[in-house]
């Protein structure tokens, strides 16, 4: 592990190469891979293309440094690494390009610049590359080539393609954030041309461990000696935004600052910081576009072309070409299903920075992020002084006339109770409980009567309070597979509870849905991306099996 120091979340290529192969978190493959392929091409005389694709914080950069730095520590006999900085701001010409390289060499380039005419300095500028490299390759990492290809005009682009392919002594990696139409468009010079790798978002593990690590990087000892407190607001938020590495790291830091169990605060200052960056992705677009863009982020529910025509007004033939479109430019996904085609915002964070701008998306989160709370919460220790069964909130004493007795016996302590409830707590705890046994007995008319009764004094707790019971009862009911018991638990407690338990136990509800169905297409109808990967882990809670996961 390399010395602590500072991590660079926007600047990798300043991190010694020691610190960037630390920070490698799920990439450990495709490196390997990418670095293999380029020490063949040096020995074989053929050159490589590369595009890397992911999006804004997928760790393109990252890879590209520490792939940089293992040609020159290990391949510089052979290879000539040449990073392009600016991210090609300043390449609107092929000559452009090539006159970067030769830069990026340490070569001096006025005498070629100054010849005049373009494309006697493109020439000349391909000649003297070739000179200074003698027999070793030249390996060029170009960050968000998407960027000079827009600047470029195609002839220039044609120019570019020309000299890659009558040269063996140029090999390009590059990055961006989508297949753009320079790469996907059959009249482009580029179609076809660079071989495509993408770069896939973290799990919750991986998320976890790239955390650790720069944490260690910064020295951080305090977030990494009590990492287990902040483990469960991690998956939480890991399910809201994702395993976007740039967005983690980011999370890191704001956890290191909140606090552990800090989920709703981490997760509203992270999407704060988007905004500058969202309204430009507005401002960029065109109207129609913008329109359609937003329709599909401000939709519960991920959108049909028909749904996107009606709720924006707009022909269907203009909303198919411009959601095409949309997601040619990354900002959308599709998911074909037979004859219906949803699409949905590529960027979770987006969608639910979006959604917060209104009143009815605000409560979604808010519900949202109220339940991760409850259900990813660290449970107490268990209490086994009732009849050897956990309760519901694991730890808290229950009332002692009925801690050694029967069912029967704590069925009738709770009816004389039930309208002194001097202690609201236990009353609700013990009701749950017994609740929970009733159903699972199949004793359905008791089980919903106990329901009842307890949410008849849950509103005299606090609210954070009620629902880690509500999510602990659950739990229980979930973990015995009984999906009857659970989805008749969940209507009754909507019902009793008030119409903020509807949002809160949305994803239960959807599981049930789900698993009563029989139909995994509910994932991609009915649930956003953030609500997926949290009602899948509770149909598979249920089941017991993979069978009825994402795409099964």
């Amino acid at each position: 592990m390399p010395a602590p120091g500072r991590c660079y979340r926007y600047f990798p290529a300043a991190l010694e190469g020691e610190t960037l192969e630390h920070l490698l978190v799920g990439r450990q493959e495709l490196l390997e891979n990418l670095f293999d392929e380029i020490d063949r091409a040096s020995g074989s005389g053929t050159p490589r293309f590369f595009l890397l694709v992911g999006d804004r914080g997928a760790g393109k950069s990252h890879l590209m440094s520490l792939l940089c730095h293992r040609i020159r520590d290990e391949l510089s006999d052979r290879m000539i690494p040449v990073h392009l900085a600016g991210e090609g701001f300043s390449i609107f010409r092929a000559s452009d390009f090539f006159l970067r390289v030769l830069a990026g060499m340490g070569v001096e380039t006025s005498d070629v610049a100054a010849l005049g005419e373009d494309p006697l300095v493109r020439e000349a500028a391909v000649e003297r590359i070739a000179a200074s490299a003698g027999e070793r390759q030249v390996v060029v990492f170009v960050e968000n080539i998407h960027e000079a290809f827009s600047q470029m005009e195609r002839r220039e682009v044609r120019a570019l393609r020309s000299v890659f392919q009558r040269g063996d002594n140029l090999s390009v990696i590059a990055s961006a954030p989508s297949l753009f139409p320079g790469v996907l468009d059959h009249e482009e010079p580029f179609y076809n041309f660079f071989r495509v790798f993408h770069l896939r978002e973290l799990d919750c593990a991986g998320s976890k461990d790239l955390m650790r690590r720069v944490a260690e990087v910064d020295g951080n000892t305090v977030f990494i000696e009590n990492f287990g407190d902040y483990e469960p607001g991690i998956k939480a938020l890991w399910h809201l935004v994702g395993g976007n590495p740039g967005l983690v790291v980011r999370l890191y830091e704001i956890l290191s600052l909140c606090g552990a169990g800090k989920v709703a605060e981490a997760f509203f200052r992270l999407a704060d910081e988007q905004t500058p960056y969202y309204r430009e992705v507005f401002r960029r677009l065109p109207g129609q576009r913008r329109l359609i863009l937003d329709t599909i982020l401000a939709a519960e529910t991920p959108l049909t072309p028909k749904d996107v025509a009606e709720r924006a007004r707009l022909n269907l033939a203009t909303v198919n070409a411009q959601v095409r479109r949309l997601e040619a430019d990354g900002y959308v996904v599709s998911r074909p299903m037979k004859k219906r085609t949803t699409y949905e915002a590529r960027d979770r964070l987006f969608a639910l920075w979006r959604a917060m701008r209104e009143p009815a998306g605000r409560a979604r989160v808010f519900a949202l992020i109220g339940f991760l709370e409850a259900w990813y919460g660290q449970p107490a220790p268990a209490d086994t002084r009732y009849r050897g069964a956990p309760g519901v909130m694991e730890g808290e004493a229950l009332p002692d006339r009925t801690t050694a007795g029967r069912r029967e016996d704590a069925l009738a302590a709770l009816k004389g109770a039930e309208g002194e409830a001097d202690d609201p707590g236990r009353f609700v705890h013990l009701a749950l409980d017994l609740a929970g046994e009733e159903l699972l007995a199949g004793n359905r008319t008791n089980g919903l009567s106990l329901i009842r009764a307890a949410y008849g004094h849950a509103g005299r707790l606090d609210p954070a309070t009620a629902r880690g019971m509500t999510a602990g009862f659950l739990k229980r009911l979930v973990r015995k597979g009984e999906v009857s018991a659970v989805g008749s638990a969940v209507r009754e407690i909507i019902a009793s509870g008030g119409a903020g338990y509807a949002g809160f136990l949305k994803p239960v509800a959807d599981a049930v849905a789900i698993v009563e169905a029989k139909d995994t297409r509910l994932y991609y109808t009915r649930l956003q991306p953030e609500e997926r990967a949290v009602v899948a882990g509770i149909v598979r809670a249920i089941t017991g099996s993979e069978e009825l996961g994402m795409g099964g």
